[in-house]
């Protein structure tokens, strides 16, 4: 089930909105088996320890003729903690990270704690960790 990862953006803004500091979001797609799944991953640099970074998914169909209404979006806070990785699943509605123009529905932590899509999430996660480069300053 491992997926490819396919980068595709990324963008650098001057203040993040919970701290102020700069800020870097950085988009691709991991394609595997399922199909694909949106990514986006945004942290402020230079702040590991002390800020999380929040890592948003969309979930649904891509293909001709799919909408923003096919797909749903999961949010999940990611922090350093000891030299280790924690990840946590909130509700997509309190995310930085806005899917609203790829998925029209955001899935609340409830939503998705015990199910099948909790396993994938954190898998996913882990993928896009290991894969992209550009987020190895941050969640290394």
């Amino acid at each position: 089930m491992a997926g490819a990862i396919e980068l595709v953006g990324q963008a650098d803004f001057p203040a993040c909105p919970c701290c102020d500091k700069a800020a870097r979001r950085v988009w691709g797609n991991l394609i595997d088996d399922d199909g694909t799944t949106a990514y986006v991953v945004q942290w402020a640099p230079g702040t590991n320890g002390t800020h999380s970074a929040m890592i948003g998914l969309v979930f649904g169909p891509w293909e001709a003729g799919s909408s923003a209404s096919d797909r749903r979006h999961v949010a999940i806070e990611a922090r350093q903690n000891d030299g280790a990785i924690d990840l946590r699943i909130i509700d997509a509605g309190r995310s930085v990270i806005d899917a609203t123009p790829l998925a029209a529905k955001a899935l609340a932590r409830r939503e998705v704690m015990g199910t099948l899509l909790q396993d994938r999430v954190f898998f996913y996660c882990e993928q896009i960790r290991m894969q992209d480069a550009r987020i190895g300053g941050f969640l290394s």
